[in-house]
């Protein structure tokens, strides 16, 4: 008998995977995404949770993990909400890092960025993951520099 992780049920986990191909097939306005910050917003997503534990996924704010939910960093954000308001599921939270991470390199090319995409996530397929691109935070405005104190004496 082999020894099961969550990485081995991750094609369970994740189903029915679409890049975004055209921008103007959307309401919105797609943006690029860059592979490296979607890496880098799947690690926020891990923060403060325990990544094998299972985690509840609903709309309910009383009830495990609350959504929509967003995460980003530079050029990616990752959002993930319910099908159906009434929707939700149970599973790690290790998925939605690993689902972003796999859309994020299904949905990007060696010689262009790509736009994104859309999954679902989980054993009962009703929680939506997307990964899209986004603005960069602008650079913090630089410290205005005080005057020194006039010397009066």
């Amino acid at each position: 008998m082999g020894v099961s992780s969550p990485m081995a049920h991750m094609n369970e986990l994740v189903s029915e995977a679409k890049c975004f191909e055209k921008r103007e097939l959307y309401d919105i306005q797609l943006k690029p995404i860059k592979y490296k910050d979607c890496i880098e917003a799947a690690k926020k997503a891990m923060i403060g949770g325990k990544a094998g534990a299972p985690m509840h996924f609903s709309r309910d704010p009383m009830v495990g993990m609350e959504m929509p939910a967003t995460w980003s960093y530079g050029r990616c954000a990752i959002r993930i909400d319910t099908k159906k308001p009434d929707d939700e599921d149970t599973f790690p939270i290790v998925v939605v890092a690993n689902a972003a991470s796999l859309l994020a390199e299904l949905c990007t090319k060696p010689d262009k960025p790509g736009l994104g995409g859309l999954a679902l996530i989980g054993p009962k397929k009703v929680i939506m993951i997307f990964v899209y691109g986004r603005d960069p935070d602008p650079p913090p405005a630089p410290r205005p520099t005080v005057p020194p104190w006039p010397n009066t004496a």
